[in-house]
């Protein structure tokens, strides 16, 4: 009778400590939703800054813009391990051992509950070829180390690929051609305001004048003296 009277409250006691081990997993795994997301974003910038094509000057070498967007996502991705790792996994391990201890005081009590003792037992696999037992802590360095060493590979490529833009020597050439052009299209204006001030002077004489000292030239027209443009 004393046992039965044991057994309800230490259910009870089981049952909560079960929704404590759930509560850590889900924040686990928010974690890592999180960490997914912010260096997805941080990857998405980076592309951007390849299509702008920005340069940084780093100690005298141009470095890609990207690249070191790209780096920086290392930062926020390590804090999320760390919060993960020494943070709620702990709290969860901590969960579980208490789970089984409250199993351990079921079965005493005659009832047979081993949920945390069997998933203890499930959730280490051995490696192939290794033979190393890998743990959840494992799993979780392999999950954060996966993610680190992808974003170094990527900013290494990026740091070294991406040079900045030279102009093509037909640039160059169709720039001069264009500023050539410009320069014929506004002599060409010049002189045929010339034109126009001349054909619009008074005719006869004292109708022009010119500056011995600037060499500037100008001409009467209404009754009043328009200075010629210099072409």
């Amino acid at each position: 009778m004393d046992d039965d009277k044991k057994v309800s409250p230490q259910v009870e006691i089981w049952k909560k400590i079960v929704d404590v081990q759930q509560h850590f997993n889900d924040l686990e795994l928010r974690v890592r939703n999180f960490a997914l997301i912010v260096t997805g974003a941080f990857l998405g910038l980076g592309g951007y800054a390849i299509k702008d094509g920005g340069m940084a000057n780093l100690a005298g070498h141009h470095v890609s813009a990207a690249s070191l967007i790209v780096g920086a996502s290392v930062l926020p991705l390590l804090a999320f391990y760390l919060m993960d790792r020494l943070w709620y996994h702990r709290l969860l391990d901590g969960a579980v051992k208490a789970g089984i201890a409250a199993e351990g005081e079921l079965v005493r009590l005659g009832l047979t509950v081993d949920l945390g003792t069997q998933i203890s037992i499930a959730s280490p696999f051995v490696l192939p070829l290794v033979g190393t037992k890998v743990h959840s802590r494992h799993k979780m360095d392999g999950f954060y180390g996966l993610l680190g060493l992808a974003i170094i590979a990527l900013t290494i490529t990026l740091a070294i690929g991406v040079k900045p833009v030279e102009q093509q020597p037909s640039s160059v050439a169709q720039d001069a051609t264009n500023r050539a052009l410009s320069a014929a299209v506004a002599k060409a204006a010049c002189n045929a305001r010339i034109a126009e001030l001349y054909s619009k002077a008074q005719a006869g004489p004292g109708s022009s004048a010119r500056n011995p000292k600037t060499g500037e030239k100008a001409v009467l027209v209404a009754g009043k003296w328009v200075i010629l443009p210099t072409c």
